[in-house]
């Protein structure tokens, strides 16, 4: 079975992830890349749930980090009560752009452009208080209260291990950002050091082994993933 993952060639460039995703913005939603879709049936089917459930709880502050193109985030105003506010941060301004175009309607959304890897301190301000449910990415000590919950989601280490995020350009170009790869063990591990138990066993998964299948859902670009875990996501709680 060949691997899912293209080497690199003399057609590939390398930049930063503002850059990357500023360029790939206006061709994200419409590219055909496996692993966002791969992402949103997972997301449908752990998180919607779990969202759906926490209007008993009343009003909710959610922060989503990096909300990209707003592919979950357009669907987070319905799924939570009217009260709530939903803070939406990413690096990308073009990438957040078309997420502002998604939610022009939305008048819970806050919008940021944040790297919260170095703008912590501005994040903070930001958010205030402690939020009670964080989507995306690890680093949330500071971010997420006690009892809140977390859905972390990323490529799956497998392919982490000899690719990252990329996408090729009208001209054949492969465009990559920085990307760091981590065994799912080292996200548990780091996430237990902080205060955050797994609520759920975590999930990997991909486009499964029928290929007719797998195209039908996905995208003829299935084709080269069938038979291979892509995608890892797990849901955390702050104790």
């Amino acid at each position: 079975m060949p691997s899912p993952v293209t080497s690199t060639s003399d057609l590939d460039v390398h930049t930063s992830n503002t850059e990357l995703y500023n360029e790939w913005a206006k061709t994200y939603d419409t590219d055909g890349n496996v692993l966002p879709a791969v992402d949103e049936v997972e997301f449908n089917k752990h998180v919607v749930p779990a969202l759906q459930g926490q209007g008993s709880k009343g009003d909710t502050r959610l922060l989503e980090i990096g909300c990209g193109t707003g592919r979950n985030t357009a669907k987070l105003p319905k799924l939570l009560t009217p009260g709530s506010t939903i803070y939406a941060i990413d690096v990308s301004e073009a990438m957040m752009g078309e997420a502002k175009r998604k939610l022009r309607d939305a008048s819970n959304v806050r919008w940021a452009l944040l790297d919260f890897q170095t703008q912590g301190d501005e994040l903070v301000s930001f958010v205030g208080e402690p939020v009670d449910i964080v989507i995306s990415t690890l680093v949330l000590e500071h971010h997420l209260k006690s009892g809140g919950w977390a859905w972390i989601s990323t490529m799956h280490p497998f392919i982490g291990k000899v690719t990252g995020a990329s996408f090729r350009r009208e001209d054949g170009v492969k465009v990559r950002g920085v990307s760091t790869n981590y065994e799912i063990e080292e996200v548990v591990a780091s996430a237990k050091r902080h205060g955050l138990e797994l609520g759920c066993p975590v999930v990997e998964s991909g486009v499964g082994d029928d290929e007719a299948r797998a195209v039908a859902t996905f995208g003829p670009r299935a084709k080269k993933c069938i038979g291979w875990n892509i995608f890892v996501g797990a849901l955390f709680i702050k104790l």
